[in-house]
């Protein structure tokens, strides 16, 4: 499998997941377990704070999760400019190239005398 092949698998198997978990916290059971999520985050928040992975000790579950899928989406966003841009580089280095074949096969060649 081609590399361009495996970052567009990879950013399309990014943005379903992204999309699966949006779908599960809007489901009722999905709702469930957000709740009981937000139970577990309050235990855990102090903990997380002090070893310094969070930068605010009463951040609330819902902030930090909109905070997250933020820094979540930007990652995908940045990593579909940069496919997007590798992408139309290599294409302008292969038009390049073939421009340059077609002008040395343009050119007149010594035929000798």
């Amino acid at each position: 499998m081609k590399k361009t092949e495996n970052n567009s698998l990879l950013l399309f198997a990014g943005a379903f997941s992204l999309g699966a978990i949006f779908s599960y916290f809007a489901s009722p059971s999905g709702s469930k377990k957000r709740q009981e999520l937000a139970e577990k985050w309050e235990e855990a928040k102090e903990y997380l704070w002090q070893q310094g992975l969070i930068k605010d000790k009463n951040i609330s579950f819902e902030d930090f999760r909109k905070e997250y899928l933020q820094k979540l989406a930007n990652s995908f966003t940045g990593m579909k400019d940069a496919f997007e841009s590798k992408s139309i580089e290599k294409e302008l280095a292969h038009l390049a190239k073939l421009k340059r074949r077609r002008n040395r096969s343009k050119k007149p060649k010594f035929k000798g005398i």
